[in-house]
């Protein structure tokens, strides 16, 4: 009996284990760099995927004028039972009684009409600049979906930078926390010996205390801003997600960034487009003001008989072809106040357009003001640093030789910690003045590259 279950056993513990390890694997991401999470994003970003179910909606609304152009066939059927035959008052002078009216019913009482009608537009100017219209505005969907794109991309850095400088910040406070942990321990050992005071200890372990503390708020902010960086780039919150980055200490220069690039402004794009679409809508309405012009086909068979016999004989086919022409001739001003809106709604791009290019000089210069201040600031902090370090190490040797007291070490220790953390925080606020810069040059897709 033993070997019989064995097999089964064997295959219900290979199922579990390659369930759990699909699940693992789909709660897991581990590594992603700032263009792996950018990449993650363009893939997956919820804006992103209803911006690209828009551009498929503006194909078939090409697809929709384009099939007005062709031709338009319509079928109509008729079935009716005349309960009471219609009665018509004809004049006496067709059976030779001047000056009579005679009643005469006409028609049958059943009566069956089918037909089918073609119609095809031959000249109708707003119909084709439609059109035109109809392209324009997938070409504007095109052009916000860069612009999402771009949104998308300066927050998934900033947000990345914060991150990072988080995590960089939880690296300070836990080798503090490990000298902390190592000073106390050789205290311990002195208090022991009766070398040292238990009060030095104690302070010592409010010291840590308080580090931990500090820690916890960290790990915190580091566990929201993870989250929000899932729910920025589309990824599931339950899933696991780390990210791979150097904090560099190199930095880039403005002019690094402007002799390199090139400026472009998805924004000023869509204003252009804007105006385009406009000047389209325009031609449109004018264009109302001429006639239109369609020709005609239809043909039919209509049945006609007291009896419901569907034989051959009560059938009656009929064709006809023809024009049809359009002219209008007064519509209320309807055309004329719709033109006028379409005219301020060009002044008032224009004004929009001056607006935003002044936004954009204003914007890349203080950028490049941010950028340059972010890189005196770091060589401020680097100096900083080294004087912070220097200091802490001769205080250690000072208080171990017990010419100092532990609370000049704690003053050291907490100026070295404060002093590494505002390194990193410049060295990250550079980072994002480099990512305020690229958007000010309209170029945040070059990201990656610096």
């Amino acid at each position: 009996m033993k070997l019989k279950h064995q097999p089964l056993r064997f295959y219900l513990l290979l199922f579990f284990t390659l369930i759990i390890g699909k699940i693992n694997a789909q709660q897991t991401l581990s590594g992603l760099t700032l263009e792996g999470c950018i990449d993650y994003a363009l893939r997956n970003n919820l804006k992103i995927r209803q911006v690209d179910l828009e551009q498929k909606e503006s194909q078939y609304r090409i697809s929709e004028v384009k099939s007005k152009i062709l031709p338009q066939v319509s079928g109509r059927g008729l079935i009716d039972r005349n309960l009471v035959i219609p009665t018509m008052i004809l004049p006496g002078e067709l059976v030779g009684t001047p000056g009579t009216k005679i009643p005469v019913q006409m028609g049958a009482k059943n009566v069956l009409d089918f037909s089918i009608q073609l119609e095809q537009v031959i000249y109708d100017p707003s119909l084709f600049v439609g059109l035109k219209i109809a392209r324009t505005d997938q070409e504007l969907y095109q052009l916000r979906g860069l612009l999402t794109e771009d949104e998308m991309i300066y927050n998934v850095s900033h947000v990345f930078y914060g991150l990072m400088g988080s995590s960089e910040e939880l690296k300070d406070i836990d080798a503090m926390l490990s000298k902390q942990q190592s000073l106390a321990e050789i205290v311990h050992e002195k208090v022991i010996k009766g070398v040292s005071r238990q009060v030095d200890l104690n302070r010592i372990q409010v010291n840590i205390n308080n580090l931990k503390l500090n820690r916890k708020k960290v790990e915190n902010i580091v566990f929201q801003q993870n989250n929000y960086l899932k729910t920025l780039i589309g990824m599931p919150v339950e899933e696991v997600l780390r990210v791979d980055y150097h904090l560099s200490t190199s930095e880039t220069t403005p002019n690094s960034l402007i002799s390199t690039l090139d400026s472009s402004h998805v924004e000023l794009d869509i204003l252009e487009k804007k105006k385009e679409m406009i000047d389209y809508l325009l031609r449109q309405e004018k264009n109302k003001y001429l006639p239109t012009l369609s020709s005609l086909v239809s043909g039919g068979y209509q049945f006609q008989s007291d009896q419901l016999r569907l034989t051959k004989d009560p059938w009656y086919n009929s064709v006809a072809l023809g024009l049809r022409l359009n002219i209008p001739i007064f519509d209320g001003f309807a055309k004329r106040n719709k033109i006028q809106q379409y005219h301020f709604q060009k002044q008032n791009i224009d004004f929009q357009m001056r607006e935003m290019q002044q936004n954009i000089v204003s914007n890349k210069l203080n950028a490049i003001s941010q950028l340059n201040v972010s890189l005196s600031s770091i060589e401020d902090q680097k100096q900083n640093l080294l004087l912070a370090e220097d200091n802490y190490n001769k205080t250690n040797l000072l208080y171990n030789e017990g010419l100092i007291d532990i609370i000049d070490v704690f003053e050291t220790e907490t100026t070295l910690l404060d002093t590494k953390i505002a390194f990193t925080r410049e060295l990250i606020n550079h980072k994002k003045a480099e990512v305020d810069l690229l958007k000010a040059l309209g170029k945040l897709k070059t990201l990656s590259k610096y």
